[in-house]
């Protein structure tokens, strides 16, 4: 399975360069620097996980929405079957695409979705989201490798702890502040507010498609609960775009802040002073992807 997840993962690349089509000289190289330095898609390949083709799904789902709306939606939908969040990049296809994308991509997804617990039966499928997927929404760990935007919050404000390597063993870390509420207050804010800027940026940007469903595809790493290191993989797709976009329309200050929060990846969640790290560095990513919204006005 690792071997296909990784023969995905460089298929996707393949798809979001021709997408891109970078026309200054530098821009190819910088594209696959930054994508062979991204820690989190060296997390997935190592962890076995799914994350190559879900970022396939996405970027063929992006090469095809041009000439086959209807097919690329089809795609999306079957990325979003094996985890919802693809499904946000209905925020993205062109005005004239977008509702036959979302028909498409709803249609698959539901098809697929009861096809799969045909298996289980009503009463299984039932178990799976009250005994699975809906208290997944609460859950709670102290690793210092869960480092979701929730826990960002839980950590610093909320007063829940979390464990940090020490010499040969782990340390419980506790903040002293304990408003738990005004943390889950901000987390849920917070998706309100993600979720809000990319559709926002989107439409700023006049529907570039590439960049719109990058938008919406990176919202699978900022708002769910449950954030593992490879679970940061669908921001790549934004910061690419960002990187090539960038260097084409001479935007050197851009450029700088992105190489400054990318090296908040450099090490592993659980070798920093405070492993939310990670986290700060995406959002900061994902701000601004959505503030650097003109760099797409022309590029679709």
């Amino acid at each position: 399975w690792t071997a296909i997840d990784v023969a995905a993962l460089v298929a996707s690349l393949v798809l979001i360069y021709l997408v891109l089509l970078p026309r200054h000289r530098l821009a190819a190289p910088i594209f696959w620097l930054v994508a062979a330095y991204f820690p989190p898609l060296f997390a997935d390949a190592v962890a076995g996980q799914r994350g190559g083709i879900l970022l396939l799904g996405a970027a063929a789902s992006m090469w095809l929405e041009g000439n086959r709306p209807s097919l690329a939606g089809a795609v999306g939908g079957l990325a979003a079957a094996l985890k919802y969040f693809p499904a946000a990049m209905i925020i993205g296809p062109r005005s004239a695409h977008r509702i036959r994308y979302a028909l498409s991509l709803g249609a698959v997804l539901a098809a697929v979705t009861v096809v799969s617990f045909i298996p289980l039966g009503v009463g299984g499928a039932l178990h799976y989201y009250q005994q699975v997927l809906i208290p997944s929404l609460a859950s709670h760990n102290s690793d210092c490798a869960y480092d979701s935007v929730r826990t960002l919050f839980t950590r610093t404000i909320g007063g829940e702890t979390y464990q940090q390597p020490a010499g040969n063993g782990y340390i419980a870390v506790t903040s002293p502040i304990h408003l738990p509420e005004v943390a889950l207050l901000l987390s849920y804010l917070s998706a309100i507010l993600f979720a809000g800027g990319a559709v926002w940026a989107a439409w700023r940007s006049g529907w570039n498609p590439p960049y719109g469903m990058s938008l919406g595809f990176a919202l699978g790493a900022l708002i769910p609960n449950e954030v593992w290191p490879y679970q940061w993989l669908p921001l790549l797709p934004l910061i690419l775009l960002l990187a090539v976009r960038a260097l084409e329309q001479r935007r050197a200050l851009t450029l700088t802040l992105l190489v400054v929060f990318l090296l908040g990846f450099v090490r592993q969640p659980c070798d920093l002073f405070f492993p939310n790290l990670w986290t700060l560095a995406a959002i900061a990513i994902f701000a601004l992807g959505v503030w650097e919204n003109r760099l797409f006005r022309s590029a679709g």
